[in-house]
Protein backbone atom coordinates (compact mmCIF):
# COMPACT_ATOMS: atom_id res chain seq x y z
CA UNK A 1 0.00 0.00 0.00
CA UNK A 2 1.39 3.56 -0.78
CA UNK A 3 1.74 6.20 1.89
CA UNK A 4 1.62 9.99 0.35
CA UNK A 5 4.22 12.22 3.00
CA UNK A 6 1.48 14.02 5.21
CA UNK A 7 2.03 17.42 4.43
CA UNK A 8 2.04 16.31 0.24
CA UNK A 9 -1.46 14.90 0.73
CA UNK A 10 -2.50 18.18 2.53
CA UNK A 11 -1.44 20.13 -0.46
CA UNK A 12 -3.57 18.17 -2.46
CA UNK A 13 -6.55 18.95 -0.57
CA UNK A 14 -6.11 22.51 -1.58
CA UNK A 15 -8.52 24.30 -4.32
CA UNK A 16 -5.06 25.25 -6.04
CA UNK A 17 -1.66 23.16 -6.18
CA UNK A 18 1.58 23.71 -7.26
CA UNK A 19 2.48 20.45 -8.60
CA UNK A 20 5.25 18.87 -10.84
CA UNK A 21 5.84 15.80 -12.31
CA UNK A 22 9.61 14.17 -12.26
CA UNK A 23 11.69 11.01 -13.79
CA UNK A 24 14.60 10.13 -12.40
CA UNK A 25 16.79 7.12 -15.10
CA UNK A 26 19.66 5.58 -14.46
CA UNK A 27 21.71 4.12 -17.03
CA UNK A 28 23.15 0.24 -16.73
CA UNK A 29 26.90 2.24 -16.87
CA UNK A 30 25.62 4.48 -13.93
CA UNK A 31 24.84 7.61 -15.69
CA UNK A 32 21.57 9.93 -14.17
CA UNK A 33 19.29 11.77 -15.83
CA UNK A 34 16.70 14.03 -14.14
CA UNK A 35 14.09 15.83 -16.01
CA UNK A 36 10.80 17.75 -14.76
CA UNK A 37 7.51 18.61 -16.08
CA UNK A 38 7.55 21.58 -14.33
CA UNK A 39 8.43 25.13 -16.72
CA UNK A 40 11.99 25.87 -15.03
CA UNK A 41 14.90 23.53 -13.77
CA UNK A 42 14.04 22.77 -9.96
CA UNK A 43 16.78 21.43 -7.23
CA UNK A 44 15.22 18.99 -4.78
CA UNK A 45 17.02 19.04 -1.47
CA UNK A 46 15.65 17.41 1.58
CA UNK A 47 14.15 14.21 0.21
CA UNK A 48 16.48 11.29 0.52
CA UNK A 49 19.62 10.92 -1.97
CA UNK A 50 18.55 9.31 -4.77
CA UNK A 51 15.83 11.88 -5.14
CA UNK A 52 17.47 14.61 -4.48
CA UNK A 53 19.43 16.49 -7.45
CA UNK A 54 18.78 19.00 -10.49
CA UNK A 55 16.04 17.98 -12.33
CA UNK A 56 16.24 19.71 -15.90
CA UNK A 57 12.81 21.76 -17.53
CA UNK A 58 15.37 21.42 -20.99
CA UNK A 59 14.58 19.02 -23.45
CA UNK A 60 11.82 18.49 -20.37
CA UNK A 61 8.58 15.84 -20.43
CA UNK A 62 5.58 14.32 -20.72
CA UNK A 63 4.22 11.23 -19.19
CA UNK A 64 1.06 9.53 -20.88
CA UNK A 65 -1.79 8.48 -18.46
CA UNK A 66 0.20 5.82 -15.82
CA UNK A 67 -1.48 2.69 -16.00
CA UNK A 68 -1.08 1.23 -12.64
CA UNK A 69 -1.86 -2.62 -12.94
CA UNK A 70 -3.49 -4.98 -10.28
CA UNK A 71 -1.70 -8.57 -9.73
CA UNK A 72 0.70 -9.51 -11.98
CA UNK A 73 -0.82 -7.10 -14.97
CA UNK A 74 2.64 -4.74 -16.08
CA UNK A 75 1.76 -0.79 -15.47
CA UNK A 76 3.38 1.20 -18.16
CA UNK A 77 2.95 4.42 -19.25
CA UNK A 78 5.14 6.61 -22.26
CA UNK A 79 7.60 9.03 -21.55
CA UNK A 80 7.88 11.60 -24.29
CA UNK A 81 10.58 14.47 -24.67
CA UNK A 82 11.85 16.72 -27.33
CA UNK A 83 14.78 15.41 -29.76
CA UNK A 84 17.20 18.14 -29.80
CA UNK A 85 20.12 15.58 -29.52
CA UNK A 86 21.67 16.72 -26.48
CA UNK A 87 19.71 14.04 -23.94
CA UNK A 88 18.91 11.39 -25.89
CA UNK A 89 21.35 11.35 -28.95
CA UNK A 90 20.78 8.71 -31.88
CA UNK A 91 24.22 7.62 -31.09
CA UNK A 92 23.00 6.62 -27.64
CA UNK A 93 19.65 5.21 -28.90
CA UNK A 94 21.21 3.04 -31.58
CA UNK A 95 24.18 1.85 -29.24
CA UNK A 96 22.11 0.67 -26.81
CA UNK A 97 23.04 2.67 -24.02
CA UNK A 98 20.03 2.87 -22.76
CA UNK A 99 18.73 -0.32 -22.99
CA UNK A 100 16.98 -1.68 -19.53
CA UNK A 101 17.49 1.85 -18.00
CA UNK A 102 16.03 2.04 -14.88
CA UNK A 103 13.55 5.18 -13.96
CA UNK A 104 11.30 6.15 -11.16
CA UNK A 105 8.31 8.58 -11.68
CA UNK A 106 7.17 10.92 -8.66
CA UNK A 107 5.50 13.91 -8.01
CA UNK A 108 6.01 16.75 -6.06
CA UNK A 109 4.94 20.25 -4.90
CA UNK A 110 7.97 22.54 -6.32
CA UNK A 111 6.95 25.23 -3.82
CA UNK A 112 7.82 23.26 -0.98
CA UNK A 113 10.34 20.41 -1.83
CA UNK A 114 10.36 19.29 1.81
CA UNK A 115 6.73 18.13 1.55
CA UNK A 116 7.79 14.87 -0.13
CA UNK A 117 7.64 12.77 -3.47
CA UNK A 118 4.17 10.91 -4.26
CA UNK A 119 5.65 7.49 -5.85
CA UNK A 120 3.83 7.12 -9.47
CA UNK A 121 5.78 4.38 -11.46
CA UNK A 122 9.02 2.32 -11.22
CA UNK A 123 10.20 0.12 -13.55
CA UNK A 124 12.92 0.27 -16.46
CA UNK A 125 12.77 1.04 -20.28
CA UNK A 126 10.93 -0.36 -23.06
CA UNK A 127 11.07 -0.02 -26.76
CA UNK A 128 12.58 3.68 -28.06
CA UNK A 129 11.03 5.09 -31.34
CA UNK A 130 12.65 8.31 -32.75
CA UNK A 131 9.72 10.67 -34.23
CA UNK A 132 9.80 13.72 -35.94
CA UNK A 133 10.81 16.25 -33.17
CA UNK A 134 10.92 13.68 -29.86
CA UNK A 135 11.71 10.67 -28.75
CA UNK A 136 8.96 7.99 -27.69
CA UNK A 137 10.49 5.84 -24.48
CA UNK A 138 8.08 2.84 -23.31
CA UNK A 139 8.07 2.78 -19.57
CA UNK A 140 7.52 -0.93 -17.36
CA UNK A 141 7.34 -1.33 -14.31
CA UNK A 142 9.26 -4.14 -12.70
CA UNK A 143 6.38 -6.89 -12.93
CA UNK A 144 7.35 -7.07 -16.19
CA UNK A 145 10.07 -9.70 -15.28
CA UNK A 146 7.60 -11.53 -13.97
CA UNK A 147 5.19 -11.70 -17.41
CA UNK A 148 9.00 -13.32 -18.60
CA UNK A 149 7.59 -17.21 -19.91
CA UNK A 150 8.50 -20.05 -18.27
CA UNK A 151 9.39 -23.32 -19.28
CA UNK A 152 11.23 -25.62 -21.19
CA UNK A 153 10.75 -28.06 -24.47
CA UNK A 154 13.13 -30.51 -25.52
CA UNK A 155 16.19 -29.96 -27.92
CA UNK A 156 19.22 -31.79 -29.41
CA UNK A 157 21.68 -28.70 -28.53
CA UNK A 158 21.67 -27.37 -24.98
CA UNK A 159 18.95 -24.88 -23.91
CA UNK A 160 20.76 -23.24 -20.71
CA UNK A 161 22.60 -19.81 -21.06
CA UNK A 162 26.93 -20.12 -20.57
CA UNK A 163 27.00 -19.32 -16.98
CA UNK A 164 23.54 -19.10 -16.10
CA UNK A 165 22.30 -21.03 -12.58
CA UNK A 166 21.51 -24.45 -14.69
CA UNK A 167 24.56 -24.33 -16.85
CA UNK A 168 26.94 -23.44 -13.22
CA UNK A 169 29.90 -22.70 -15.43
CA UNK A 170 31.68 -19.97 -13.59
CA UNK A 171 32.98 -17.39 -16.62
CA UNK A 172 33.39 -14.42 -14.34
CA UNK A 173 36.76 -12.44 -15.48
CA UNK A 174 38.92 -14.52 -12.94
CA UNK A 175 38.02 -17.59 -14.83
CA UNK A 176 40.84 -17.37 -17.73
CA UNK A 177 40.77 -18.44 -20.10
CA UNK A 178 36.68 -18.58 -20.62
CA UNK A 179 36.58 -14.34 -20.14
CA UNK A 180 39.97 -12.38 -21.31
CA UNK A 181 40.37 -9.08 -22.30
CA UNK A 182 41.40 -8.04 -25.43
CA UNK A 183 43.03 -4.84 -26.95
CA UNK A 184 42.31 -4.10 -30.89
CA UNK A 185 45.68 -4.04 -32.82
CA UNK A 186 43.95 -3.60 -36.38
CA UNK A 187 40.58 -2.67 -37.63
CA UNK A 188 38.46 -3.33 -40.90
CA UNK A 189 35.09 -2.43 -40.23
CA UNK A 190 32.35 -1.86 -37.40
CA UNK A 191 31.96 -5.08 -36.54
CA UNK A 192 35.32 -6.86 -38.03
CA UNK A 193 38.75 -6.05 -35.78
CA UNK A 194 41.67 -8.11 -34.69
CA UNK A 195 43.33 -8.17 -31.86
CA UNK A 196 47.20 -10.05 -32.79
CA UNK A 197 47.43 -10.79 -28.89
CA UNK A 198 45.20 -13.85 -28.86
CA UNK A 199 46.37 -17.12 -29.50
CA UNK A 200 42.76 -19.28 -29.05
CA UNK A 201 41.91 -21.73 -31.36
CA UNK A 202 39.85 -21.14 -34.35
CA UNK A 203 36.19 -20.27 -33.54
CA UNK A 204 37.12 -20.22 -29.59
CA UNK A 205 34.94 -16.90 -28.80
CA UNK A 206 32.66 -18.05 -31.82
CA UNK A 207 28.21 -17.56 -30.88
CA UNK A 208 29.92 -15.50 -27.77
CA UNK A 209 29.85 -11.82 -26.65
CA UNK A 210 32.87 -8.89 -26.38
CA UNK A 211 31.85 -5.85 -23.88
CA UNK A 212 33.66 -2.86 -24.40
CA UNK A 213 35.34 -0.98 -21.80
CA UNK A 214 37.44 1.78 -23.72
CA UNK A 215 36.54 4.06 -26.78
CA UNK A 216 33.34 5.73 -28.71
CA UNK A 217 31.79 2.06 -27.84
CA UNK A 218 32.49 1.56 -24.37
CA UNK A 219 29.21 0.48 -22.72
CA UNK A 220 28.06 -1.58 -25.66
CA UNK A 221 28.39 -5.06 -25.92
CA UNK A 222 27.86 -7.49 -29.09
CA UNK A 223 27.51 -10.91 -30.05
CA UNK A 224 30.49 -12.77 -31.68
CA UNK A 225 29.78 -14.27 -34.86
CA UNK A 226 32.50 -15.88 -35.48
CA UNK A 227 36.63 -15.61 -34.53
CA UNK A 228 39.24 -17.15 -36.53
CA UNK A 229 43.14 -18.43 -35.25
CA UNK A 230 44.87 -14.77 -35.70
CA UNK A 231 43.13 -13.00 -33.16
CA UNK A 232 39.99 -11.87 -35.87
CA UNK A 233 36.68 -11.24 -34.41
CA UNK A 234 33.58 -10.55 -36.44
CA UNK A 235 30.62 -9.85 -34.52
CA UNK A 236 26.78 -10.28 -35.30
CA UNK A 237 25.83 -6.67 -35.54
CA UNK A 238 28.27 -3.85 -36.20
CA UNK A 239 28.93 -1.03 -33.76
CA UNK A 240 27.27 2.41 -34.18
CA UNK A 241 30.92 4.24 -33.26
CA UNK A 242 33.89 3.38 -35.25
CA UNK A 243 36.13 1.19 -33.61
CA UNK A 244 39.82 2.70 -33.18
CA UNK A 245 43.34 0.75 -32.47
CA UNK A 246 43.68 0.26 -28.34
CA UNK A 247 39.77 0.40 -27.70
CA UNK A 248 39.83 -2.62 -25.02
CA UNK A 249 37.11 -5.01 -23.88
CA UNK A 250 36.57 -8.51 -22.64
CA UNK A 251 35.75 -11.57 -24.75
CA UNK A 252 33.87 -14.03 -23.58
CA UNK A 253 34.07 -17.79 -25.02
CA UNK A 254 31.49 -18.71 -26.74
CA UNK A 255 29.05 -22.21 -26.51
CA UNK A 256 27.44 -23.89 -29.82
CA UNK A 257 25.28 -25.61 -27.38
CA UNK A 258 27.02 -28.83 -28.29
CA UNK A 259 27.37 -31.70 -26.15
CA UNK A 260 30.53 -33.51 -26.86
CA UNK A 261 32.25 -30.41 -28.77
CA UNK A 262 31.72 -27.74 -26.28
CA UNK A 263 30.06 -29.11 -22.88
CA UNK A 264 32.41 -32.13 -22.84
CA UNK A 265 35.49 -30.80 -24.60
CA UNK A 266 35.53 -27.33 -24.05
CA UNK A 267 33.94 -26.60 -20.64
CA UNK A 268 34.34 -29.61 -18.86
CA UNK A 269 30.68 -29.45 -18.09
CA UNK A 270 28.88 -32.21 -19.35
CA UNK A 271 26.94 -33.34 -16.28
CA UNK A 272 24.94 -30.36 -16.36
CA UNK A 273 24.30 -30.14 -20.58
CA UNK A 274 20.82 -29.24 -20.79
CA UNK A 275 19.65 -30.64 -24.18
CA UNK A 276 18.66 -34.34 -25.62
CA UNK A 277 20.97 -35.11 -28.41
CA UNK A 278 19.58 -38.90 -28.33
CA UNK A 279 16.25 -38.39 -27.91
CA UNK A 280 14.13 -39.81 -30.66
CA UNK A 281 12.17 -36.91 -32.73
CA UNK A 282 8.30 -36.72 -33.78
CA UNK A 283 8.89 -37.86 -37.33
CA UNK A 284 10.81 -40.89 -36.08
CA UNK A 285 7.79 -41.55 -33.97
CA UNK A 286 5.21 -41.09 -35.96
CA UNK A 287 6.45 -42.49 -39.25
CA UNK A 288 4.68 -44.95 -40.82
CA UNK A 289 6.29 -48.22 -40.41
CA UNK A 290 8.61 -50.07 -42.97
CA UNK A 291 7.77 -53.67 -44.16
CA UNK A 292 11.02 -54.76 -42.11
CA UNK A 293 9.85 -53.18 -39.17
CA UNK A 294 6.88 -54.74 -39.28
CA UNK A 295 8.57 -57.98 -40.01
CA UNK A 296 10.92 -57.74 -36.95
CA UNK A 297 8.05 -56.94 -34.66
CA UNK A 298 6.19 -59.95 -35.76
CA UNK A 299 8.92 -62.04 -35.37
CA UNK A 300 9.20 -61.34 -31.76
CA UNK A 301 5.64 -62.33 -31.42
CA UNK A 302 6.48 -65.51 -32.49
Amino acid sequence: MKTIPAALLAHYALGTTTLATAIRIERADGTILRLTSHDKDDIITGVDSEINGTYLCDPGFVASAISIAVGCDVGNTELRTLHDGTVFGVEDILGDRWRNAEFRIFRYNYKSYSDGVDDLLAGTFGEMELQRGQVVIELHDLRRYLNHPIGDSSSKTCRYRLGDDRCRKDISFSDTPFTVLFSVTNVTSKYVYRDSARAEAEDYFGEGEVQWLTGDNAGASRKVKTYAANGTFTMALPLFYDIQVGDTGIAIAGCRKRREEDCRDKFDNVLNFGGEPDRKGSDDLTKTPTAEAVLSTYRNWL
